[in-house]
């Protein structure tokens, strides 16, 4: 982080993105050292250990907002953690110069495994969700910036969903004019001392997941003039900043004097075929996540019926009451085992009841806000 820090102080850039910080004493010390070249900062508070997100501007912040997504992973993974921060995305308003700019900065749930991604429901509800977000929250700035880390890349449906149905455009392909993502890794990259041997088999030149994303109004004119990936590794230490590669961007926009007369960017407009043939492949994807969340829901409680059977037998038939008073470590042991059932019961129910449900209606409600945009 100090690497970081002291990287982020030596640069010259109007705006900085951040995202997995998750020690508040990190943001401190960065918004520390930063404070003389970029006065404006905030952090998106969410969840029980925060959202990770932060931003550091030389604009002046004029409002922020955060909007939590309703699917984030599952709280008994706890070693996944993507539940515990709150993800969602965070909206920064910017005065810059004439323009009125809104900056989305966002984190999608992570894959964590490819071959079986039980997530992918919930990273395509979030996509659905960032985009909602986005249209109905900008309809009085000039242009929008979304940027973070999307844990997608540009062949799955949430991309697309989020470069149709969101109608955003990819500072990448705009420079790059290429449909050829293979210089544009930004994570397991090779030579970055955090990604795993294992990975490059699948992904040699590693996998574009972070992005800088914009649209603006009718009237203002944007060039991406410059675009990278990376900033090299930490001086004398010889190790990457971080197990993603940074994105940079350089966007210049200007804008007409009759702007106040154009529409919105993101007004709805009848549907192109690509918009309504990604939101047809995401029902069925939300379809499986709904049929995945049931089958859970009724393991869990198949659970809390074997568990039952199994404290009554313990407590009642298990047990010889002789041996039990005769034995103090016999007696601990099976008030030890009493507890944990009745603890594993409770979470079983919890799980069923509550946590399933909330799953269930998450993914029944995006179901239902694409249906109605498809007019189905």
């Amino acid at each position: 982080m100090l690497g970081i820090g002291d990287y982020l102080y030596k640069s010259s850039f109007d705006i900085i993105v951040l995202q997995e910080i998750w020690v508040k004493s990190d943001f401190h010390m960065l918004r520390e050292k930063l404070k003389k070249k970029l006065p404006f900062s905030h952090y998106f508070y969410s969840g029980a250990i925060g959202s990770g997100i932060c931003v550091f501007s030389k604009f002046l912040i004029t409002e922020t907002m955060f909007y939590c997504f309703h699917l984030n992973g599952h709280p008994h993974k706890i070693f996944h953690g993507d539940w515990f921060g709150g993800k969602g995305v965070g909206m920064c308003s910017l005065l810059i110069d004439n323009l009125d700019v809104n900056l989305y900065c966002t984190h999608f749930h992570a894959e964590y495994n490819p071959g079986h991604d039980e997530y992918e429901a919930h990273r395509l509800a979030q996509a659905v969700e960032l985009c909602q977000f986005v249209r109905r929250t900008s309809s009085n700035c000039d242009m929008v910036v979304v940027a973070g880390d999307f844990n997608t890349t540009p062949a799955q449906l949430g991309y697309k969903v989020i470069t149709h149905y969101g109608n955003l455009k990819d500072v990448w392909r705009d420079k790059n004019n290429t449909v050829d993502d293979e210089s544009g890794g930004t994570c397991e990259v090779p030579g970055n001392i955090y990604t795993d041997p294992k990975n490059l088999t699948r992904f040699p030149h590693g996998s574009r997941i972070d992005y800088i994303m914009y649209n603006a109004k009718e009237g203002c004119e944007v060039l991406v003039s410059e675009w990278q990936i990376g900033i090299g590794k930490i001086p004398e230490l010889n190790i990457n900043y971080s197990d993603h590669e940074a994105v940079i961007a350089r966007i210049s926009v200007t804008k007409n004097e009759d702007i106040s007369n154009s529409s919105n960017m993101l007004t709805q407009k009848p549907m192109s075929r690509d918009q309504r043939e990604s939101l047809q492949e995401s029902l069925l994807v939300l379809d499986k996540g709904v049929t995945r969340c049931l089958n859970e829901e009724t393991f869990f409680q198949s659970m809390v019926f074997v568990l039952a059977l199994l404290l009554y037998a313990v407590n009642n038939w298990l047990v010889d009451p002789v041996r039990l008073e005769s034995s103090l470590l016999m007696a601990f042991s099976i008030a030890c085992t009493k507890l944990g059932l009745a603890i594993a019961i409770g979470v079983c129910v919890w799980t069923a009841l509550i946590l399933k449900r909330a799953e269930f209606h998450a993914l029944v409600a995006c179901k239902e806000d694409i249906m109605k945009t498809l007019g189905v």
